[in-house]
């Protein structure tokens, strides 16, 4: 099983997507790697996150 993510899925106008992570939280650090570096996002407020774990889907 692997796992993809969407930056449009929690509201960004924005084209960036992986799939292919092994697991939720190599998802997550993809995301939030993206995050830092194409929309300046330091740290991930609690919100976010949980945005971020719901729009990640399985494959």
């Amino acid at each position: 099983m692997t796992y993809k993510f969407k930056c449009k899925d929690v509201g960004m106008n924005c084209k960036f997507e992986f799939k292919g992570a092994n697991s939720e939280d190599e998802a997550l650090t993809l995301a939030k790697t993206h995050a830092e570096k194409a929309h300046g996002v330091k740290e991930l407020s609690p919100d976010l996150a949980d945005k971020v774990k719901k729009a990640i889907k399985k494959e």
